[in-house]
């Protein structure tokens, strides 16, 4: 399978460390629009920099696309009209119509389309829905996504740069769709949103808290499961995992009152691996076995719309002040 990456910046070099390491794949070039990088990178994995992405496109099977947001549909497009199978990072775009256009290819042409929501691919997420799936009913969930300002991706709010994230996560996990949003943020000095704190509710009852920051100083990425049976508290980062669970309440004595718990604590073990890695993996595999992928187009588009309502309330609130 030949494969070509558009947009390289730092998630772009990503993939094309990964890419160039993958048995099976042949990275057959790059398109990058400072020509210096892109020369560079292509001397340092041996591939050819395209000019343009209808360059690229007459020489490979499939594209990641890790350009700038604003860019993926149009880019999606033009690829997916030549049954071209694209990777596309997340968000898949950033609007509605453009989602639904980029579907609407996909469908005509035949081609696969995939969105890079990475931590579906994090082996602790993994895990944990292994467990979840032993008949545990989600109550609520709460996520934290939080870490310093960052010049890597200034044009979308948290929301789409870090919240998108655990809202994928957590749609994936709880099964069902939101019914009710709420959301609080802050701006940040160049006016985007850049701390966030919204809470779901969702049609099967459970509830979901996210907080996504990009103006706190220590990097956190934390998911806390509440189920009817334990508490499982998950870490990207670590890509650990643990599960709370009360075995029983013992009373200490009629004079006392008191009770003391006993609280039994279960370490889950996890292999590790790089989620980016799996993701790339997973698209290929998708690609030769023709298979929906687990972040496929049309289930990425309920995330995007969850993401937006949040905006939405944001912006509500925003107004309601002024």
């Amino acid at each position: 399978m030949r494969i070509g990456v558009i947009g390289c910046g730092q998630m772009g070099k990503n993939h094309l460390r990964i890419i160039s390491q993958m048995r099976d794949i042949e990275l057959t070039g790059l398109v990058e629009p400072d020509n210096a990088i892109a020369n560079s990178l292509a001397t340092q994995y041996g591939c050819t920099a395209f000019d343009s992405v209808e360059d690229l496109a007459a020489h490979v099977d499939a594209v990641t696309i890790a350009s700038p947001s604003i860019t993926h549909a149009s880019i999606g497009q033009a690829m997916l009209g030549r049954g071209i199978h694209c990777l596309i990072e997340k968000p898949m775009a950033t609007t509605e119509a453009d989602c639904l256009a980029l579907i609407a290819e996909m469908e005509k042409s035949g081609a696969l389309l995939m969105v890079g929501h990475i931590e579906r691919y994090n082996p602790v997420i993994e895990q944990l829905g292994s467990i979840l799936s032993t008949r545990q009913r989600v109550v609520a969930l709460d996520a934290r996504r939080m870490s310093s300002s960052s010049s890597r991706i200034t044009d979308v709010d948290v929301v789409m740069d870090l919240m998108v994230h655990d809202l994928d996560v957590a749609l994936g996990l709880i099964g069902s769709k939101p019914v009710h949003v709420l959301a609080q943020g802050i701006r940040g000095e160049e006016g985007s949103h850049d701390y966030v704190n919204s809470l779901v509710r969702f049609e099967c009852g459970s509830i979901g808290s996210f907080t996504a920051s990009r103006i706190t100083e220590n990097k956190v990425r934390e998911l806390q499961v509440t189920t009817d049976v334990a508490s499982i508290q998950a870490d990207y980062t670590r890509q650990e995992l643990f599960v709370y669970q009360q075995s029983k309440l013992a009373p200490l004595g009629q004079e006392s009152g008191g009770y003391v718990l006993d609280l039994t604590v279960d370490r889950v073990m996890v292999r590790h691996a790089e989620p980016l890695v799996r993701e790339i993996e997973h698209f290929a595999n998708c690609v030769r076995q023709k298979r929906t992928p687990l972040t496929d187009a049309n289930s990425t588009l309920e995330v995007m719309r969850l993401a937006w309502w949040i905006q939405d309330k944001l912006e509500e609130n925003d107004e309601a002040k002024s």
